[in-house]
């Protein structure tokens, strides 16, 4: 299964896609995204959340 984190659904302006077969690897690369380029820094359990809410995993 592929999973994605789309900037666009937590309301940034901004067309990046994290997207990949792993889910920890996807919220990594959006945190590293979101950091790097909108200067918003996520904690680890922050973007845990928002990937289970999106894939209602845990």
């Amino acid at each position: 299964m592929t999973f994605e984190i789309i900037c666009k659904d937590y309301g940034y302006e901004c067309e990046f896609i994290a997207k990949g077969e792993d889910g920890e690897y996807v919220t990594k690369l959006f945190g590293k995204h979101v950091d790097d380029e909108h200067g918003i820094w996520y904690s680890d359990e922050s973007l845990k959340q928002m990937f289970q809410n999106k894939y209602n995993k845990k």
